[in-house]
């Protein structure tokens, strides 16, 4: 298990999931709270046309949505596949970054 600090948060979704549509304003919300400022946070649509496979291979994407914390050399910390509650998403941030 990675044990660096997380630097990047990104969520894989697509246009027509109603799950990541419903997730999309709490990731939103999350993305914006002070306590989060110094870190980066990317939204990546998978039916965008742009071509996503080799992020969907290295990270296993199997599902949407799946939200990825990533340290600084974009190597995988945690995985969250589906939508989760704000607290939950906050809560596993928080414990990322810190990791003594």
């Amino acid at each position: 298990m990675n044990t660096n600090k997380v630097k990047k948060v990104v969520k894989y979704s697509a246009s027509w999931c109603a799950p990541c549509r419903a997730y999309a304003p709490v990731f939103k919300r999350v993305s914006e709270m002070d306590e989060f400022k110094e870190l980066e946070f990317k939204s990546t649509e998978l039916d965008d046309g742009e071509d996503h496979e080799l992020e969907m291979v290295k990270f296993d994407i199997k599902s949407v949505p799946t939200t990825i914390l990533l340290d600084e050399h974009d190597e995988p910390i945690y995985k969250l596949m589906g939508s989760v509650p704000e607290k939950d998403l906050v809560d596993l941030i928080t414990t990322c970054l810190n990791r003594e």
